[in-house]
C-alpha cells in the first residue's frame, strides 16, 4: 500500500507530464496533486505533514483516477473536479455554471476596501456585479455584517449557483439575487459599494486561452471592443447607482491596457495586489461623475 506521500510524488509527476494549466485558484501543480489526494481520500483540507507518512486508502485509488482523467484528458478545471472553490477562506459550490472563484478584488474586500473606502461608517448597501456564483458578494457579506448585499448577472444559471452558494454560507437573510443587465435594474443613489468582475476578455485573447478555460461559460470571460465594452457601460452607469461617498472596486485584468487606450484621459487608481493578480481598479463615485462631466468617460 503506498503513502500519501508516494502517492502526492506520482500524482505531480503526471500532472506535470499532462502539462496543465493552473490558473484557476491554485497556484502550482503541487497544490492542485495535494488537493486531489485530500478530495479523494475525502480528507478535510486541513492536514499537517504527518499525513505524508500513513497508508493511501485503497478505496480512494479508484475515486483518485475517474478525477485524474477529469483534469489530465479533458482538461476540466480542478475546481470543477472536486465541485468546489475556497476563496477568501470560504468554501464555494462550483462547477460550470459559472467561472471558477478567483477574483483578486477578494484580497481588497479582505481589506474592508481600505484606504479607498472613506465613508465614516462601512457601506450599507454592497452590489456584487457579474456575480457569477456570488463568491465576492458573499466575502463582502462577511467583511461588512451590516450591510446588505445583492448579487447582480443576467445568467440564470450562474443566480442559481449563486443562490446554492448563499444557502451553503448561511447568509440568507442579509443577501439576495437579481437578474440584471450590468446595473440597469438598480435606482439612482442606492448602492454604497459596488464590486465588479465583469466578462473583459477579447475575442482574439480567447482563442489563446488554455483549454481549462474552454469549459467556463465563455459569456462570462468574452466581451466585445477588445474586452472593454461591459467595462465602460459599467462605468459609467456607476456613477448614477452609487450614493454620493460610494465605491466601485472592479476587474478588468488583462485588457487593463485596452481600456486605457479607449478612455486615455481617464486617470484610473490600479490596486496593488500583494496576493497577485492584476487589472483591478477602484473609483469614486465622485471621480465617476467628475470624469463623465468632463466628457472624458
Amino acid at each position: 500500500m503506498s503513502s500519501f506521500g508516494a502517492k502526492l510524488a506520482q500524482l505531480t509527476q503526471s500532472l506535470t507530464a499532462a502539462d496543465i494549466f493552473c490558473g484557476h485558484g491554485y497556484e502550482s501543480i503541487h497544490d492542485e496533486a495535494v488537493a486531489l489526494l485530500l478530495c479523494a481520500a475525502e480528507l478535510a483540507p486541513e492536514q499537517t505533514t504527518d499525513l505524508l507518512e500513513h497508508p493511501f486508502p485503497d478505496g480512494a485509488s479508484t475515486r483518485l483516477s475517474q478525477m485524474l482523467r477529469l483534469r489530465m484528458e479533458q482538461r476540466l478545471p480542478l475546481a470543477y473536479v472536486l465541485g468546489e472553490a475556497w476563496l477568501a477562506g470560504i468554501r464555494f459550490r462550483c462547477d460550470s455554471r459559472a467561472l471558477v472563484p478567483r477574483s483578486p478584488i477578494a484580497g481588497v474586500l479582505l481589506e474592508a476596501c481600505r484606504p479607498w473606502w472613506c465613508a465614516e461608517g462601512p457601506p450599507h448597501t454592497v452590489v456584487d456585479l457579474c456575480c457569477g456564483g456570488g463568491s465576492l458578494g458573499i466575502i463582502a457579506a462577511h467583511i461588512f455584517p451590516a450591510a446588505t448585499v445583492l448579487l447582480t448577472d443576467i445568467d440564470e444559471q450562474a443566480l442559481a449557483l449563486a443562490s446554492e452558494n448563499i444557502d451553503l454560507t448561511r447568509t440568507v437573510d442579509r443577501i439576495a439575487c437579481c437578474r440584471a443587465d450590468l446595473l440597469s435594474a438598480l435606482a439612482t443613489d442606492s448602492v454604497d459599494l459596488i464590486v465588479a468582475n465583469p466578462p473583459y476578455v477579447s475575442a482574439a485573447e480567447m482563442t489563446q486561452l488554455p483549454p481549462e478555460y474552454a469549459h467556463e461559460p465563455r459569456g462570462a470571460l468574452e466581451a466585445e471592443e477588445a474586452g472593454t465594452a461591459l467595462a465602460v457601460a459599467m462605468l459609467r452607469d456607476a456613477a448614477r447607482v452609487l450614493s454620493r461617498d460610494g465605491l466601485l472596486v472592479f476587474e478588468v485584468g488583462e485588457s487593463a491596457e485596452a481600456l486605457e487606450r479607449r478612455l486615455p484621459r481617464v486617470p484610473f487608481t490600479w490596486v496593488d495586489l500583494p496576493q497577485g493578480g492584476s487589472g483591478v481598479a477602484v473609483a469614486s463615485a465622485q471621480e465617476l461623475q467628475d470624469w463623465i462631466a468632463a466628457g472624458i468617460l
